[in-house]
């Protein structure tokens, strides 16, 4: 599979974290949507659950910055520097790719903004009438932006050949929509550079035992476990293309980009699983869903970049 980095660039700010797992959905929803189901299963479900996708996405990050792998803190940092090396969240091509080497990034006290923190008015609704509430009822909720130094959110995806036209034209379909949830409101509104870039400087690393992470996944049943990770539980939703009493989904375990693991070579393209609809749905909106033929699954796969692995990772 080849690696490239697609260039988002939103209009505003947004609601939905872009994590991996979302935005591959949302992918999968505009093409349902454009093309019709039939499609939907020939190019993304039965690929997934066949295990060869067409292609795995990263999150999407601020401009050129990449997440700080969970092993990080674990090198060998003089005591004056790992309050600050545990507060890094984001680093430069340059530092990233000392870690993938095997050497310890040079980390300084300027620690690059990546977003700024936004809000959004909404009013309260009354329960009995369904109508607005009284006057002063207006509240905010958070929204996220870009920080002014960061033009674009990169995205980077593993390909496979001659894919590059479809991963394209799903991000066209959704930038048509907007991303994540108040898209209908203006959130979530984007454009996506007509052309890619090559990334292959993320995968030259000479010597690799080991990946990193580029996407909120979850590991699947044959990936390593001698790692470092940072998880959380996911509260995640269908989309609204359903037309279903609830569109909760089953808490899910994930790993946050920088989750790295040791393996030996050959190092995989991807790791993580597609999580089947009996994993991720409650009983009774399975079954609403079955009786029409509707099996949704979540794509959490983790777009893998090789590095090398020190043994301190592992003490």
């Amino acid at each position: 599979m080849n690696l490239l980095r697609l260039r988002i660039r939103p209009a505003g700010a947004w609601v939905t974290p872009w994590q991996a797992d979302t935005l591959m959905g949302m992918l999968a929803c505009a093409l349902a949507r454009a093309a019709g189901d039939t499609r939907l299963e020939d190019e993304l479900l039965d690929p997934w659950r066949a295990g060869h996708p067409p292609f795995v996405l990263s999150d999407a990050f601020p401009g050129d910055l990449l997440p700080a792998p969970a092993c990080l803190p674990l090198l060998g940092w003089p005591e004056e520097q790992r309050k600050l090396v545990k507060r890094t969240e984001w680093l430069t091509p340059e530092q990233f790719r000392q870690l993938q080497a095997g050497n310890m990034p040079a980390i300084t006290a300027e620690l690059p903004e990546a977003y700024s923190d936004g809000s959004r008015v909404r009013n309260t609704l009354d329960r009995v009438t369904d109508r607005t509430g009284a006057p002063g009822s207006l509240f905010d909720t958070p929204a996220i932006l870009l920080a002014r130094e960061q033009p674009w959110l990169s995205v980077y995806g593993k390909v496979a050949p001659g894919k590059e036209t479809l991963l394209l034209e799903l991000f066209h379909l959704l930038s048509e929509t907007g991303f994540g949830a108040d898209a209908s409101v203006g959130f979530g509104q984007f454009s996506v550079d007509a052309s890619h870039d090559g990334a292959a400087w993320l995968v030259d690393v000479t010597g690799a035992d080991g990946w990193v992470s580029l996407s909120t996944c979850q590991p699947g049943p044959r990936d390593p476990t001698d790692g470092c990770w940072r998880s959380f539980i996911k509260q995640g939703k269908l989309g609204p293309d359903f037309g279903v009493d609830s569109v909760f989904k089953r808490p899910q375990w994930m790993l946050r980009p920088g989750a790295c693991f040791r393996q030996p070579p050959p190092l995989p393209d991807w790791a993580g699983r597609v999580i089947a609809s009996e994993e991720l749905l409650p009983a009774a909106l399975l079954n609403q869903l079955h009786s029409r033929g509707v099996r949704p699954v979540q794509p959490a796969f983790a777009l893998a970049v090789p590095m090398k692995w020190r043994q301190e990772f592992s003490e």
